[in-house]
């Protein structure tokens, strides 16, 4: 793959994960919060709490866990796709290796809290952000 596909792909998925985001942080208003719920909801699978009000916690989690993806998102739009399109190694390697420690820290503790679905889920969002980042040459020699 070249330097350009794998970098349009990273863009790709940060756009993704800001839709994501977004549609998360929507959990903060009732009124408008079905699309977080159904994100919850899915992540604790199966899906058998959509109809269920979000509590007080949740909501304030939520916030803060949306904030904090839209951001890294945004990181991977304008800093990691660019080093990918010019194979700037160290800002690579920093992400592969930031991206290994939320996936465990993560998925250890949805474990340890009862929600194995969720480090599931985690494994198919690392595989998607890993598959551009894995395999890149430095162009220097």
């Amino acid at each position: 793959m070249t330097l350009e596909t794998r970098a349009k792909f990273v863009q790709v998925i940060a756009i993704v994960l800001i839709i994501f985001s977004l549609l998360w942080a929507l959990a903060s208003y009732p009124a408008i919060n079905l699309p977080a719920r159904f994100i919850l909801d899915m992540s604790d699978w199966p899906i058998d709490s959509l109809s269920k009000p979000l509590t007080r916690d949740m909501m304030w989690m939520s916030s803060i866990s949306a904030g904090l993806l839209v951001a890294i998102s945004v990181f991977f739009y304008g800093i990691v796709a660019p080093a990918v399109m010019r194979a700037d190694m160290p800002i690579i390697k920093t992400t592969i290796v930031a991206m290994m420690l939320w996936f465990v820290v993560d998925s250890v503790g949805s474990i340890a809290a009862g929600v194995t679905s969720n480090a599931v889920f985690n494994s198919l969002y690392l595989v998607l952000i890993l598959f551009p980042l894995i395999g890149i040459k430095s162009k220097v020699s």
